[in-house]
């Protein structure tokens, strides 16, 4: 790992998703638990995180950390948006105000082609798309 020295992934599925390849390599790497059937019940520390606590088969258990990353994810569910351009992944394409191909229509988050995939980030583009929307309909008055 390049950030960390040891990661958990905390998998509320007895399955992973996502890319098969990626998975192998997560599977095989030693600086990697992959905890199925799990799920974060309470994250733990005072000023930064330094514990995580999990339940497994109804059982509790605290894992020390330095950290947390959440994503849920990597394929983007955009089957609804026919007409909308995707790109080869699914990504619905947005320009810089939100807008897609067609007018008055606008996407937000991580179902977008935008750069970086977090939280954060994926709010941030919430907030810009409803001020793109909230400038549409004022010019159209």
């Amino acid at each position: 790992m390049k950030i960390a020295n040891y990661v958990y992934i905390i998998n509320i599925t007895d399955y992973l998703t996502g890319d098969e390849i990626m998975q192998e390599k997560i599977k095989k790497s030693k600086k990697v638990s992959i905890l199925n059937n799990s799920q974060v019940i309470e994250i733990l520390g005072d000023n930064f995180v330094n514990a995580i606590k999990i339940e497994k088969d109804k059982k509790e258990k605290t894992l020390a950390v330095q950290g947390i990353f959440v994503e849920i994810g990597l394929i983007p569910n955009s089957d609804f948006a026919v007409d909308l351009n995707k790109t080869k992944s699914g990504e619905i394409k947005v320009n810089n105000k939100n807008e897609t191909n067609i007018p008055g229509i606008f996407a937000a988050g991580d179902v977008t082609d935008v750069f970086e995939k977090q939280i954060i980030i994926a709010a941030g583009e919430g907030a810009k798309a409803t001020l793109s929307v909230f400038r549409y309909l004022s010019s159209r008055k």
